[in-house]
């Protein structure tokens, strides 16, 4: 095993030189030391053996041939989601200009990145089962490359729910593959045996659906990565910060927006005040994504009542009614 791995990452380093240091009109055989890759690596390699130092434009086309062509149906309806209102193609091309700058560093270490993503889940979905003895012992999860998101549950073309994991993203992030993936592979299993389906955005559900789903995915990562904290188990350090005291504030400030639509192209700002991340301020004084902390919360209220098991089987209707309930006991909560 170690022999063939050193064999593919020596074959891989001197195709990876060769094409960075070629003419543009010479010819570099994109295939060498790719054979025993996974094929994502494979692909991977493939594409930025030609991709490396040519227009933007050129590896785009480079991109859509060589790793998105083969795997078409699960990017356009997972990765992408061609066919939801908030698809903006320029929006995906500037994430791609973004990402192939990153790789010009990050190409190195694409192959050993797949490797421990692998040998990572095979493990977690061991310990997870511990807890959810009825989850699938071969779950259906695809890694893949992709600028936007590091894991993501969605729903196939066909149905079939799905969960994506973006090798280059969570290793951009570093990623502790000890609090995402039973986090990732929750979403996963409750997709199949509650249906609740792509984290709770779904089609009619009010926003209280999402946050249900996001906190108990996140309860569920707390029990099987103990002694973490809040900050790492929400995967964002200034969520851990914030203060108890502050709950019956926040939650009297989410139950303004509980009603509003998980899914609204044309009023998403509900959506984005709770649940969207980035550097802009969403809503004043709270951290953004802080509807993931506000739905760990909700969800340790429940579990004062009700076993996991019994919380994990609720309808969306259920989930989205015991939910509410919890809120509005924290928002009369006095400290």
């Amino acid at each position: 095993m170690m022999r063939r791995m050193r064999r593919c990452l020596a074959g891989l380093l001197a195709a990876l030189m060769l094409a960075a240091t070629a003419p543009a009109t010479a010819a570099v055989d994109v295939s060498a030391g790719t054979q025993d890759m996974p094929p994502v690596a494979a692909a991977f390699y493939v594409f930025w053996r030609q991709a490396y130092g040519q227009p933007f434009e050129q590896q785009v086309q480079l991109w859509d041939r060589c790793v998105e062509a083969p795997r078409r149906e699960l990017y356009d309806a997972v990765v992408w989601e061609r066919g939801s209102p908030s698809f903006q193609p320029a929006r995906r091309l500037q994430m791609l200009q973004r990402r192939f700058a990153d790789y010009v560093t990050l190409a190195p270490r694409i192959y050993l990145g797949v490797q421990q993503l692998q040998s990572a889940l095979v493990a977690q979905n061991l310990r997870f089962r511990g807890l959810f003895p009825g989850a699938d012992a071969e779950p259906p999860v695809e890694i893949v490359l992709a600028p936007d998101f590091d894991a993501k549950s969605g729903v196939r073309g066909d149905g079939r729910p799905v969960l994506a994991l973006a090798v280059d993203s969570l290793l951009l992030e570093q990623a502790d593959l000890d609090v995402v993936l039973p986090h990732e592979l929750f979403h996963l299993y409750h997709a199949e045996h509650a249906g609740i389906r792509n984290d709770g955005v779904m089609p009619g559900a009010e926003l209280t659906l999402p946050l249900f789903e996001e906190g108990l995915a996140t309860y569920v990562s707390s029990e099987l990565a103990p002694g973490r904290g809040d900050g790492r188990w929400l995967l964002q350090a200034d969520l851990g910060t914030i203060p108890l005291q502050r709950l019956p504030e926040i939650a009297q400030r989410f139950l303004i927006d509980a009603h509003a639509k998980a899914i609204d192209p044309a009023h998403p700002e509900a959506f984005k005040r709770w649940f969207n991340g980035g550097a802009t301020p969403f809503q004043q004084g709270l951290p953004n994504r802080t509807g993931y902390w506000l739905g760990l919360q909700v969800i340790r209220r429940l579990r004062e009542r009700h076993g996991l098991s019994e919380i994990v089987g609720w309808s969306p209707t259920q989930a989205t009614q015991h939910a509410l309930e919890a809120l509005r006991e924290m928002a009369r909560q006095r400290g």
